[in-house]
């Protein structure tokens, strides 16, 4: 496996788009730490992923609309810096709307199959245990995505190479809670589950990875 060489965009730019993640972050940390702090835990306790379900207010939403939007451009930023990925998709907008697009015609899909099997709690879930695991690696690979585009030594098969280790445990933290939760708590078919995990999961995150190693 050979990881792509970095090209240099630490420009004005990019500069800016960081800057927006890490004032999100800066702002969580500041007034919302507590319910952050489960967030970021969650993916490896269920009792975390619980206690912060049980805690749906207004501070909660807001907590997971900053979280995603840290989502978007941390991951925005990791495919950008890739020539082979954005060679289809010229630009960072492009990056940016194809990643947020990705991510709405998940939520949407969830919503409808949700709404015509009549399993609108369990679409709740998934749509909590799918995006929960994104948004808490989003935060931790902040300052690797920082070293990657602003640090002046060449550090990419290092760095990158940490990032697919986060990301491989993330995901099985990810599957392991859904396929649980699934039909442990609600006993849905196996082959159900098993078809959501490989369409929406791990066929994306396959996908994006070899873009990466070879």
């Amino acid at each position: 496996m050979i990881p792509i060489p970095q090209i240099s965009y630490a420009n004005s730019v990019m500069f800016i788009v960081f800057l927006f993640s890490i004032s999100f972050i800066g702002f969580l940390r500041a007034y919302y730490w507590k319910h952050t702090k489960l967030i970021l835990l969650a993916p490896f306790q269920y009792r975390y992923a619980s206690q912060y379900l049980r805690q749906d207010n207004a501070f909660t939403e807001r907590v997971n609309w900053l979280t995603f939007f840290i989502l978007l451009i941390n991951f925005s930023l990791l495919i950008y810096i890739n020539p082979i990925i954005t060679e289809y998709l010229n630009g960072y907008i492009y990056v940016l709307l194809f990643l947020l697009t990705f991510y709405t015609l998940k939520f949407l899909l969830l919503n409808f199959l949700g709404r015509l099997l009549f399993i609108e709690e369990i679409t709740r879930l998934t749509i909590f245990y799918s995006f929960l695991s994104d948004k808490a690696l989003s935060i931790i690979i902040t300052p690797l995505v920082l070293i990657l585009y602003f640090f002046s030594y060449n550090l990419d098969v290092l760095i990158l190479s940490v990032i697919l280790f986060l990301a491989i445990c993330f995901v099985i933290l990810k599957l392991y809670w859904i396929w649980k939760v699934g039909t442990n708590s609600f006993g849905l078919p196996s082959i159900y589950i098993f078809l959501y995990l490989c369409i929406l999961e791990i066929y994306p995150f396959v996908l994006i990875t070899k873009g990466f190693f070879y």
